[in-house]
């Protein structure tokens, strides 16, 4: 199973087949804290070929330090660093791409 690794506590994040991100508590699967972090902030899907990214916030989501386009699929690599916003402190390894199960 695909997952990330959060680059500052080294803890790691599996993926669901539809993984969404955000600050919803008990609306997303992995909550997210701070103001510039919007309620449904990212989604992560598995598409039958490849796991790609999505940006459904107002603030933004990078890889690699790139601002990636808002609500247009982003394919992940291995290594990419995902970061939810310029001012959020955590960003996240892409450390598996294995298709779910």
């Amino acid at each position: 199973m695909a997952h990330l690794l959060l680059a500052q506590t080294n803890d790691h994040i599996l993926l669901n087949s539809y993984h969404r991100f955000g600050r919803a508590e008990g609306e997303v699967d992995t909550q997210l804290l701070g103001v510039e972090i919007s309620r449904h902030h990212a989604i992560i899907v598995w598409t039958g070929e490849q796991w790609t990214l999505r940006d459904t916030s107002k603030n933004g989501v990078f890889v690699n330090q790139n601002r990636i386009v808002s609500k247009t699929d982003w394919v992940l690599s291995i290594g990419d660093v995902i970061s939810f916003s310029e001012l959020h402190p955590y960003s996240f390894i892409v450390s598996s791409l294995t298709p779910p199960e």
